[in-house]
């Protein structure tokens, strides 16, 4: 997005030149390692340092400006915010400079960012704007439509502008409420139209001195919506105007600030329906009477003004009195069911009295048709509060006691059990969503392995787990999930694990080889047929079959040897553990290996060949023709050993139709190997 992003910078020249002077400005500068995408040619961030470049020289003198950067220093460390230039009047030149030097690297911590920035130009002090150049959305866990809320309820008089570029429809709505929280600018551009269009408006734009200097006529604009909402609901505000690029509708408390009023939400008429010239607005939690406007973003002044009353609403919340320690509870609820608001489970004791949010679901995360949320419920018994939390305003609106008390928690199963076997549990505890059990090492309180309620025998309360190949002491832990406790423990006694393979001291190249197996015989486990040489000695598997996949009643397994002569191992592989349990030695020895055919034959005909070699099951003998596929040759014909007359050692083949010289070639299947060749031509 080259447009997009020159269109950013641009458009924080309007901001600047027009309404900005002799305040602060930080620029939020987007260093994240999306920034090495290339358009048409150049990469993003060459493309923003010229835009940079030609903005700042247009700048008024006495603007206190000042830059931050994220995602510029490491990769993947969401504390990679920088206040680089400081807000002071003249830092063009150094802001510059700084640009100049950004090498795009890590994430996109936004959220943290504009907070940052915020709290460095003491927005609660005085007034203050942030414009977030971003070509991506947020991915360090924060909320920026929340954030935007409470920068606009703790600040004097703070704006935040969003500048998107390249966004989604869905991706621009993630990082839009930020703005029109605040009262902002959330503008978002993505082709050529769109970059002459503000360009445009930039170099057109007749500053506010002038304007004020030659009075013109006012546009004519319109406003038509609910004399009256509820709390925290949602209206639709059709609108009549300019319907310029940068024009808004606004939801303003004229008594803010000691009468001088205050913007509490802002929405672009471009996010909303323009092509039926209606915006759709959250109204706040607060009852009063408060003001709908039309702000002419090129003029910078208000064209229109209708008032509405914000009455107050029902909000209720319906639950048990009392529920069971970590398992879920079902909430209903009543009120406006904003696209923010929550039912949060909190406990008011946390943090000295100050309280903590435990738990939190997002009403259209759940079934909302039915006003239903179910979340989840502390580990440790008390008084609890479930809460209605209005998330556009931070603004909890109904509450309701609730007491979590004690439940059993056990665990059982055999005191002890054999290396390398499965370990069967039998449970009883709150069974929520994402409890488990975990085999834990006392030792150094590693996880061994887990397996999640839901995913075994959940009916009848019981799990399998693999048991470690080391003997020793271990615990069993019930793990709940949703609050990241241990509810139970029970200790158990892991014996070690007899383990045997008996097998041939050699086997025949390419041949099967059979084994007979002694050890835990768990779901995964398998005999590999190993070559410790491979790699430069690291090893390979050459072959392998799973226990369950061949006689397991009768503890015997078959598998093909290598095709190599040479000294390999054969191995007791435990799947659960990724271990070797045991290995033996066992030597592939060379064997006699032959094609005997006419050396000619016409082109079309039958001919008989005789063989000797493995005689595997997916053995072959091959016409090759070595020209083939630029030289890579082709198998032209190609017929299994046991297709032919096994006991004879003989099979049939068909002669290509294309004279030529072409390979008789012994296939071994198992390891894709060629064993011989001989010539053969066809006339």
């Amino acid at each position: 997005m080259f447009r997009p992003l020159v269109f950013a910078i641009t458009a924080l020249s309007v901001f600047s030149s027009h309404s900005l002077a002799a305040d602060k400005v930080a620029i939020v500068f987007d260093g994240s390692g999306s920034m090495w995408g290339q358009i048409e040619g150049r990469t993003k961030i060459e493309i923003a340092r010229d835009a940079m470049t030609n903005v700042l020289g247009t700048l008024p003198a006495d603007l206190e400006l000042g830059l931050f950067a994220y995602g510029h220093r490491e990769k993947g460390n969401c504390a990679d915010i920088e206040l680089i230039v400081p807000p002071a009047t003249g830092t063009g030149a150094a802001i510059k400079a700084a640009t100049d030097r950004i090498t795009p690297k890590g994430k996109t911590p936004l959220s943290a960012s504009v907070r940052q920035a915020a709290e460095t130009m003491r927005f609660t002090e005085d007034k203050a704007t942030v414009v977030l150049v971003t070509d991506g959305i947020e991915t360090c866990n924060a909320d920026p439509c929340a954030l935007g809320n409470e920068l606009a309820r703790l600040g004097v008089n703070f704006t935040a502008h969003v500048i998107g570029f390249g966004l989604s429809e869905e991706e621009g709505r993630q990082v839009a409420c930020l703005a029109e929280n605040t009262g902002g600018l959330y503008i978002q551009a993505g082709s050529t139209a769109e970059l002459s269009d503000a360009l445009t408006a930039t170099v057109e734009t007749v500053p506010v001195e002038e304007a004020a200097a030659e009075p013109a006529q006012l546009p004519e604009a319109l406003l038509e919506a609910p004399d009256e909402a509820e709390i925290g609901s949602r209206i639709d505000v059709a609108w009549q105007g300019p319907g310029g690029r940068y024009d808004q509708i606004e939801l303003h408390d004229p008594m803010a600030r000691g009468g001088e009023g205050k913007r509490l939400r802002s929405k672009a008429i471009v996010n909303g329906d323009f092509d039926n010239n209606q915006v759709t607005m959250t109204v706040v939690t607060d009852p009063g009477t408060y003001e709908l406007r039309y702000w002419d973003g090129t003029g910078r002044q208000i064209l229109a003004t209708r008032a509405i009353d914000v009455i107050p609403a029902e909000v209720a919340l319906f639950a048990p009195d009392e529920t069971a320690m970590a398992r879920p509870v079902t909430v209903e609820w009543i009120g406006p069911g904003g696209r923010y608001d929550a039912v949060q489970l909190y406990d008011v004791s946390a943090r000295g009295g100050e309280g903590k949010v435990l738990h939190n679901k997002r009403l259209r995360n759940d079934d909302f048709d039915n006003n239903k949320v179910t979340l989840p419920t502390p580990a440790k018994p008390g008084a609890y509060q479930l809460r209605y939390y209005a998330g556009e305003d931070k603004t909890v609106l109904a509450t309701r006691s609730l007491d979590i008390i004690e439940a059993p928690v056990t665990l059982e199963t055999e005191e002890a059990a054999e290396a390398g076997k499965p370990i069967v549990v039998d449970w009883v505890g709150p069974g929520a969503r994402y409890d488990s059990v975990r085999l834990v090492d006392p030792a150094n309180g590693k996880k061994l392995h887990e397996k999640r309620l839901r995913n075994d025998d959940f009916d009848n309360q019981r799990v399998t787990l693999p048991g470690p190949v080391k003997a020793g002491p271990y615990e069993l832990h019930y793990y709940n999930g949703d609050n990241k406790a241990v509810l139970a423990t029970v200790p158990v006694e892991v014996t070690a694990a007899v383990v045997a393979l008996e097998a041939p001291d050699e086997i025949g190249q390419g041949r099967h080889v059979t084994v007979v197996w002694t050890g835990p015989g768990a779901r995964y486990d398998s005999v590999q047929f190993f070559d410790p040489r491979a790699r430069a000695g690291d090893g390979r598997v050459v072959h392998q079959k799973r226990l369950r996949n061949d006689d397991f009643d009768n503890s015997k397994v078959t598998l093909p040897s290598a095709a190599k002569p040479g000294d390999y191992e054969l191995r007791y592989y435990n799947g659960d553990n990724k271990t070797v349990m045991l290995t033996r030695p066992i030597a592939v020895v060379p064997l006699e290996i032959a094609i005997e055919g006419p050396e000619s034959v016409e082109t079309g005909t039958k001919f008989s060949v005789s063989w000797k070699g493995p005689g595997a099951r997916y053995d072959s003998v091959q016409i090759w023709d070595p020209k083939a596929r630029g030289g890579k040759g082709r198998a032209v014909f190609e017929r299994r050993v046991w297709s032919g007359d096994i006991d004879a050692q003989t099979v049939n083949l068909n002669a290509p139709k294309e004279a030529g010289d072409y390979e008789l070639r012994y296939f071994n299947g198992d390891n894709k190997a060629v064993l011989v060749t001989r010539p053969l031509s066809v006339q």
